[in-house]
């Protein structure tokens, strides 16, 4: 977007104190449900023997119990996967054991949405010591293949609209939950489990399930609606004019140079925002409508891309676009109530 046309695209810079709740709910996922179980495939320290982890497959939910809960069953790993401790520490820090199964329809910390495979990467992949080192050439491929093979088919074929080079798209999340990727657990992994958990985790458990956020099930007061004259947020079932309905996460493209970083950060009448071509603000903009279209019946709203110039990057070296149902930078806002989320 040019600078002349930027003040026009409606940005909404989220407050101060909703940005120390959404950090204060990433560090709450690390924690969460971290209960004291051994190591699946180490051993325990506690005298209750290794009982083992369960095999990940789609549809399942678990504890929020964590692989690097134990750090004694942290050191024995990466003393028999010959890996500095404190490498294996920081890539089990938040993995999910899944070492307690829980039924779905009852609280639980995490679901596996989704299974992923990867045959042309799986004879690389042998030793799980590999998925210890997220520093090196492979694991950075699993990771890109992964985190693109999570992705449902709605939100696949949206991305790819944007014209943004490895982008991920997710679905605007409620608070307390956030979307990930884990591999089987070591044991399993050793027994020729060669599977990534796609998975949704909440900050304390809960019964919403990952295809809820896709479509009408989710309740409005879950969802993240905007009154954008009070510039606050709202529960959509109230008065709103714009309502966030997914993120694209550019990190790899802005790493690249492929995508506008920090330092296209402007000043302009209505503050700072980030300084991008009208034809990728277009491409963005299409990626942002054809999910629109995919989640939704509505015929009033398209879909809006937008980015916070005070998140970018975000915590976590995040690169987030916004994708809002709205009108058009150039109409009039129309006010609604009730979620675009009318599918389902």
């Amino acid at each position: 977007m040019t600078a002349l046309h930027a003040p026009t695209r409606k940005a909404l810079p989220m407050p101060s104190c909703v940005r120390l709740l959404v950090a204060l709910a990433a560090v709450a996922v690390l924690g969460a449900g971290c209960t004291h179980a051994s190591l699946p495939g180490v051993g325990g320290t506690s005298g209750g023997g290794d009982t083992g982890s369960g095999a990940v497959e789609e549809g399942t939910c678990w504890t929020g119990a964590r692989l690097g809960a134990d750090p004694q069953d942290i050191l024995r790993l990466s003393a028999k996967l010959d890996v500095p401790y404190l490498v294996a520490a920081r890539a089990l820090a938040d993995r999910p054991a899944f070492t307690g199964r829980v039924d779905c329809g009852a609280d639980h910390a995490v679901e596996v949405y989704k299974v992923v495979r990867l045959p042309d990467l799986e004879p690389q992949l042998t030793d799980y010591a590999t998925l210890l080192r997220p520093e090196t050439p492979l694991y950075d491929q699993v990771a890109r293949s992964v985190a693109a093979g999570c992705m449902a088919d709605p939100l696949a074929k949206a991305v790819a609209l944007g014209g943004v080079d490895n982008a991920v798209m997710q679905p605007q999340l409620p608070t307390g939950a956030t979307l990930g990727w884990a591999p089987a657990a070591p044991d399993q992994w050793a027994k020729g489990q060669r599977v990534f958990a796609c998975t949704l985790t909440w900050a304390e458990p809960d019964t919403v399930r990952y295809a809820a956020l896709l479509t009408k099930a989710l309740p409005t007061g879950r969802r993240t609606c905007i009154e954008s004259r009070a510039l606050v947020y709202v529960d959509c079932a109230r008065r709103h004019d714009r309502e966030r309905i997914a993120v694209i996460e550019a990190r790899d493209a802005v790493a690249a140079g492929s995508f506008p970083g920090p330092k296209s950060i402007r000043n302009g009448p209505s503050g700072p925002y980030l300084a991008v071509p009208d034809a990728r603000w277009a491409k963005l903009d299409a990626a942002c409508t054809a999910y629109l279209h995919a989640i939704s019946t509505t015929k009033k709203l398209t879909g809006i891309a937008n980015v916070d110039a005070a998140e970018w990057p975000a915590p976590g070296d995040s690169y987030p676009i916004y994708c809002d149902a709205d009108t058009r930078p150039d109409q009039q806002s129309l006010i609604t109530q009730g979620s675009v989320y009318d599918r389902g």
